[in-house]
This record gives C-alpha cells, structure tokens and sequence, in this order.
C-alpha cells in the first residue's frame, strides 16, 4: 500500500457526504470513486472531491481502491462489506451493522479473517468520537466518578425525513429509531461501563411520524450498572436534534447536553426560529481520522465488529422487550 489511501464511497446520502467531507479533511486520503444507484446523488458528491462516478461496486472496487465506506442503508450493509472484504479493502462500514444477527454474525467472522490479514473493520458509532462523549468516558476510565452505577442517553429528533424514497420509515429497512438512534446509546453505555448489556426492558409509544417512534429502554450491564435510553423520532422540526447524557458514579457525576454545548439558536425579527450544529461534522472528521490511522497500521479497529455486533444485539433485545412486553435476559436470549 502507497502512502495515499485511495477510498471509495458507497452511498451519497447525507452520511455519505460526512464521510466524503471527512476524508477530504484527513491528510494522505483521496476519495477516488463514488457509487451510489442514483447517479446524480453520486454525481453531485463527486464534484465536491474530483472523485470518479461508477456505476455498481464492481467498478468501484476495479478502481484499486484501498478503503471502502459503507453508508447505504443498514439492510445492504453486510453485503456489500463482505465484497469489499474479498477484495482485498479496509472497511468503514456505518450502523448499525446489520438489521439482523445472523448478517452480523456473517461479518464479524468474515472480519476475523481479513484482519488476521491486516485488514481493518470499523463501525460508524460516531458517538464515540464526539469529543464530549470521548471526554467523559476518559474520565470515567481515570476513575473521576469512581465505579459507574447509572447512565442515561437521551437522542430526540424531528423525523429524519431526508432518507432517499423515505426508507427510514420503513421499519424492514431501518429498524426504526431503536435501530437508527439507540443503536448509538446502546454502543457508547457498554463502552463507557467496560461491559456487555445483559437485561432489557422496552416501552415504546406511537406518534404521529409512526408506530413506537418514542421508545424508553432500561438497560443492565455486567458490572451492574443500569442504564435508560431514550429516542424519539418526534420533535418538531424547530427544536431540531437533541442529545442529552448523565453518567453517575459512587464519587461523582458527569452530565452535559447539546443545547448548552453544541446547539446554536437563530430567533429572527418575524418570530421564527431554528437550531443549528456549530461545531459541524466534528465527530466524523476524528472517527474517519482513527479509522484511516488503523488502516496504515494494520489495526487494530477503532470500533470492532464485535461491539457493533453487541450493539445491534442490544437493540434487537430491546425490540423483543417491545413485541412481548417482558424483560430480555441477555445472558441466555440470542435472536435467530
């Protein structure tokens, strides 16, 4: 491998326009090809980068590219993984990392094999890299708050109706906002508690975006610690995004929340108003950075399939919660 990376997108929705925006930023990487079903998606992301437009992965991986991005929506995510895998690249893939466990299963023994190789597999839990949510867990690690006893993450939004012919409506598609949002708390509470969830219990609520578009989600991890989650896919689309999170310790307390930190609000002389993200794609630029950094080295991952696979694992239970209205007991419960 040359010392430039060459990456190719798959995707240019709005998470593939992260990726291409971060990668642009990381010195030594060049976006060299772009493929997405919808030409003109591809075509317009392209012109941003100089990037090559092609016309399935196929040709995208015929490219010689070192590095493949995954930022399709999460039913095709395994496949197309697994072809880049085969041909010999480095993987970004985004979350969740599949809608199911056995298509997760696929990729985490594929991945065992490829990184024995030197290949990199990485899932997209950017919450790990938003410097406020890296901060507080290195200073949970650094003992600040002593032994972790409760957590809360909090993700609200107005319903994310930018998906391309609305796919994340569609439940098959998108696993709802369990998948979609949780999926991210879930990942950084098991990072932050230094283990697995092992008891879930989901209760949801219908709204007027769709069925159980507010869920809460209590969470019991290995290490005792509890946990609650919240999303909901409900907010008006004047508050905009919204992320609140708590970590309670036997000798002390970490919490911050968006609005005070990264959330800007513009109040206009006509009585309107909207919220905007100051600090922009920040956690993407520093997850890309790590992901890019693992590639050169040979690993290992910033994010293993494994924790993407606990993750999904996670959220999948909470689902299960939902459909029988009983706790899951993680430590025996596994999903076909």
């Amino acid at each position: 491998m040359s010392d430039l990376l060459r990456v190719g997108i798959v995707g240019a929705g709005m998470i593939g326009g992260c990726h291409s925006r971060a990668y642009a930023a990381t010195p030594g990487v060049e976006v060299a090809g772009i493929w997405d079903r919808r030409s003109p998606k591809a075509e317009a992301l392209a012109a941003t980068t100089g990037a090559t437009v092609v016309a399935d992965l196929d040709a995208l991986l015929d490219l010689g590219i070192d590095v493949v991005s995954v930022c399709t929506p999460p039913d095709s995510h395994v496949s197309i993984a697994l072809q880049a895998l085969d041909a010999g690249c480095h993987v970004m893939c985004e979350k969740p990392v599949a809608l199911d466990l056995d298509d997760a299963r696929r990729l985490r023994a594929a991945a065992r094999d490829a990184e024995a190789a030197g290949q990199v597999v990485a899932i997209g839990h950017v919450s790990r890299f938003e410097a406020d949510h890296a901060a507080a867990r290195r200073l949970v690690a650094d003992g600040l708050i002593g032994q972790v006893a409760m957590m809360s993450h909090s993700i609200t939004t107005p319903f994310p109706a930018w998906s391309e012919d609305g796919w994340l409506a569609d439940p098959s598609r998108s696993g709802g906002p369990l998948l979609d949002l949780a999926v991210h708390s879930f990942d950084y509470l098991a990072w932050v508690s230094g283990g697995p969830a092992v008891r879930v219990h989901a209760v949801a609520g219908d709204t007027p975006v769709g069925p159980d578009t507010y869920a809460l989600v209590t969470v019991r991890y290995e290490n005792q610690a509890m946990g609650q989650v919240q999303v909901s896919w409900a907010n008006p689309a004047s508050r905009g995004f919204r992320l609140a999170c708590e970590l309670v310790g036997t000798q002390g307390r970490l919490s911050w929340d968006y609005g005070s930190i990264s959330t800007g609000e513009l109040h206009r002389s006509d009585g309107s108003s909207e919220v905007f993200d100051p600090l922009g794609e920040r956690g993407y630029a520093a997850e890309l950075s790590a992901f890019t950094e693992a590639a050169r080295a040979g690993g290992p991952s910033p994010v293993p399939v494994e924790a993407g696979y606990q993750a999904l694992r996670t959220a999948l239970a909470a689902r299960r919660s939902l459909d029988t209205g009983q706790p899951v007991d993680l430590t025996s419960w596994e999903v076909a």
